[in-house]
C-alpha cells in the first residue's frame, strides 16, 4: 500500500510515517500544507491519504473536497485531534477518521479495510458536494505561505508544467493544477477562457479580434492572453458583450 502523510506539523507526519511503516505500509512522501499535497498527489499518485483537517490556508475538508473532483479513486484517512469533524469527514467518503495520538492498534485496523478496499478495487462510494469556492488562494513560498484575497488574482496560466498567479506585485508559481483552480475560485468572478489560462473577469479590459478566427484578451495591467475559438462565446456571454 502506498501512502502520502499531510499534516502542517512535522513532528505529527514523523510519527504517523513511523507508525506505518512498522506496519508494511510503504510512504511516498509528505506534505505541509494541502496546497502542495495537490501537486504530490498528482506526482506520487498515492493509493491512501492520511489527512490532517486544521491546516494553515486550504483545510483538509476542502482539498478532500477537490480530491474528490480530480481522482475519487484515492482512499482518504482524516488523522486530527478535533473529534467533532467527523461527520464532515464521512460526508467526503473518508475511509477512516483517527484521533490523535493514533494508536497502533487502531490504525491497524484502518489499515485492513485500506486493503480490503483496493484488493476488491470497490468503488467509494462519494455524496456529491459542492466545492466550498476560496476567499483566499493559498500559494506556498519557501518559508511562508502567501494568502492573496481571490480578486486580487488577474489570471492562472500554465507555463512549464506548473500555473502560474499572476497578481498585481507580481507572479507566482504555485503547485495547483488549472483544474483545481476552476474547480475552487468563484465560478462567477473566473472563467477558463483557454487550455492554458483562467482569467478574472474583473480584470478584463479589452477583448481582441486577432484575424483568422483567433482570439485574445488584454488584463488590467497590460497582460495579453489568448482565447480558444470556442470559449470566446462563452467570455463574450459572461461580460454582456454582444457577439460581433
Amino acid at each position: 500500500m502506498k501512502a502520502l502523510i499531510v499534516d502542517d506539523e512535522p513532528l505529527a507526519r514523523a510519527y504517523l510515517r513511523q507508525l506505518l511503516e512498522e506496519q508494511g505500509v510503504t510512504v511516498l512522501g509528505e506534505a505541509a500544507s494541502a496546497t502542495e499535497a495537490l501537486q504530490r498527489n498528482e506526482d506520487l499518485q498515492p493509493e491512501i491519504l492520511f489527512l490532517d483537517i486544521q491546516m494553515p490556508g486550504l483545510t483538509g475538508l476542502q482539498l478532500a473536497a477537490a480530491l474528490r473532483q480530480s481522482c475519487p479513486q484515492v482512499l482518504i484517512v482524516f488523522v486530527t485531534g478535533y473529534s467533532e469533524h467527523a461527520l464532515a469527514a464521512f460526508e467526503h467518503a473518508a475511509l477512516d477518521y483517527l484521533v490523535k495520538p493514533v494508536a497502533s492498534t487502531r490504525l491497524a485496523h484502518t489499515l485492513e479495510r485500506a486493503r480490503e478496499r483496493l484488493a476488491t478495487q470497490a468503488p467509494m462510494v462519494a455524496i456529491e458536494l459542492p466545492v466550498t469556492p476560496l476567499k483566499r488562494l493559498p500559494i506556498r513560498q519557501d518559508y511562508s505561505v502567501l494568502l492573496p484575497r481571490v480578486e486580487e488574482i488577474r489570471s492562472a496560466v500554465a507555463q512549464e508544467k506548473r500555473v502560474v498567479v499572476h497578481l498585481a506585485d507580481g507572479e507566482y508559481k504555485t503547485y495547483y493544477t488549472l483544474g483545481q483552480l476552476e474547480r475552487l475560485l468563484p465560478t462567477e468572478l473566473f472563467l477558463r477562457v483557454h487550455d492554458s489560462c483562467l482569467v478574472n473577469l474583473e480584470a478584463v479590459e479589452e477583448l481582441l479580434y486577432l484575424g483568422s478566427h483567433s482570439y485574445g484578451v488584454r488584463l488590467r495591467g497590460g497582460q495579453q492572453l489568448p482565447v480558444s475559438r470556442t470559449r470566446f462565446a462563452a467570455l463574450q456571454e459572461k461580460l454582456g458583450v454582444t457577439p460581433r
